[in-house]
């Protein structure tokens, strides 16, 4: 659990392997960093939420919240469309 934009929040986490390559185990390495203190450590990227409207609106729903951090160009963190490419 953590807290973004003063409400908790549960974040899956990604396994790293020991037997993966260093740039896959570094690049999530930074990703959980970011998840956890809420800001990435290698660009700064912080998450945006959807407004408070949106979502109020998607928990009485029974909808997941997105939370999506935007990096920086040459950021190590791996973000999910560049799993594939490692």
């Amino acid at each position: 659990m953590t807290t973004f934009d003063g409400e908790q929040a549960f974040v899956v986490q990604p396994a790293i392997p020991d037997s993966a390559p260093a740039v896959l185990k570094d690049g999530l390495a930074v990703r959980r960093a970011a998840n956890v203190q809420g800001w990435c450590p290698d660009c700064g990227a912080r998450p945006q939420m959807p407004n408070r409207k949106q979502r109020r609106a998607l928990a009485q729903a029974g909808k997941v919240i997105p939370v999506l951090f935007f990096h920086e160009d040459g950021c190590t963190c791996l973000t999910d469309d560049e799993g594939g490419a490692v």
